[in-house]
């Protein structure tokens, strides 16, 4: 598919266009389908093309968008949590655990003012790629993540190219959306967890949760306020007009954690957001000789000074291999 085609395809799915701008333009998404046509290509050069782990259990699912969507949703997290072996709470470097299922994870700069938040698209060439706005918070960015692995796992035939934006009853009345939202509040907050957690802490079911509740949810699984919200009305713990109560309460909320993640390998930073793992990719073309410096400067979107210094980041196996190296899997020093 070209890029235009694509281009096309996700302005179309762009679904917070039915509320005023900006919006992502055209251009941007030119430039997004072109980064991972680029990483693409480095999968090709070192492994003869994409690797994608489709999910057994999804593709076991009825997923009828007839259905009862949310509970699709709700079940598919239950399975996936179960297929990655994962413990109770929260799940640490969800970004790497997706790419590792062979989705492109892909970071970029949105415009100021827009109200999407990431997009999913997916070709036979590409595989499934996922954007997402690099300024968004750790807590946003691991939800968007998961809304848009949900539309990876559940929106396949066909698949679906998609832009969203940050959950709202208007998005919602769409049952793909809501499929991927109810996944990802169950991934990131799996209703098992969630009644561990409130008979731990001694909470009544029926009991209207308190501020300080939230909080606690907020923290220890990793996500932000609102996601808690969406979690509480999702399973019924709590209703709108229980949700504003707690809004306009004296003193509101209570302020959220600060969940920053520092696990980035400073190391390899770019003047532009690029994934670790494409970085690894570019090295390993490097190191293999299938490009040379300039083709690697290209690669990284930065100049030759700049790649040079990212790329002498790693150890090759022969003498001399900071400039060129046989090796395909380079290590960092």
């Amino acid at each position: 598919m070209t890029h235009e085609a694509f281009v096309e395809l996700l302005l179309a799915g762009d679904r917070t266009r039915t509320e005023p701008g900006p919006h992502l333009t055209a251009e941007f998404l030119r430039t997004t389908t072109g980064f991972a046509t680029k990483y693409a290509k480095l999968e090709k050069l070192l492994f003869g093309g994409t690797r994608v782990a489709y999910s057994p259990t999804a593709l076991g699912m009825n997923l009828s968008i007839t259905g009862d969507v949310a509970a699709q949703g709700e079940d598919l997290a239950v399975a996936e949590r179960a297929r990655f072996d994962l413990a109770p709470g929260p799940i640490l470097d969800i970004d790497r655990l997706i790419e590792d299922q062979g989705v492109k994870v892909i970071p970029r700069v949105f415009p100021a003012g827009v109200r999407a938040r990431a997009g999913f698209f997916f070709d036979s060439d590409l595989g499934p790629c996922i954007f997402y706005d690099v300024a968004a918070s750790t807590a946003q960015r691991d939800y968007a993540l998961a809304h848009e692995y949900g539309h990876f796992l559940a929106d396949y035939d066909p698949y679906m190219h998609t832009i969203c934006g940050d959950p709202s009853p208007a998005s919602l009345d769409d049952p793909r959306e809501l499929r991927a939202h109810q996944f990802a509040l169950a991934f990131l907050m799996p209703h098992a967890d969630m009644n561990l957690y409130r008979r731990a802490l001694d909470e009544e079911p029926g009991t209207v949760p308190t501020r300080k509740f939230v909080q606690q949810l907020q923290v220890y699984f990793g996500v932000d306020n609102a996601i808690v919200l969406w979690r509480l009305l999702s399973l019924g713990w709590i209703d709108p007009a229980g949700v504003e109560m707690l809004l306009l309460a004296p003193g509101g909320l209570l302020p959220e954690i600060d969940l920053e993640q520092t696990d980035r390998d400073e190391r390899l930073d770019l003047q532009r957001p690029i994934p670790e793992r494409y970085i690894h990719l570019v090295a390993g073309a490097f190191g293999k000789g299938h490009i040379e410096l300039p083709e690697a400067a290209d690669f990284l979107e930065t100049d030759v000074e700049e790649a040079s210094r990212v790329l002498l980041q790693f150890k090759y196996e022969h003498p001399g291999a900071e400039k060129k190296s046989e090796t395909p899997r380079p290590s960092l020093n």
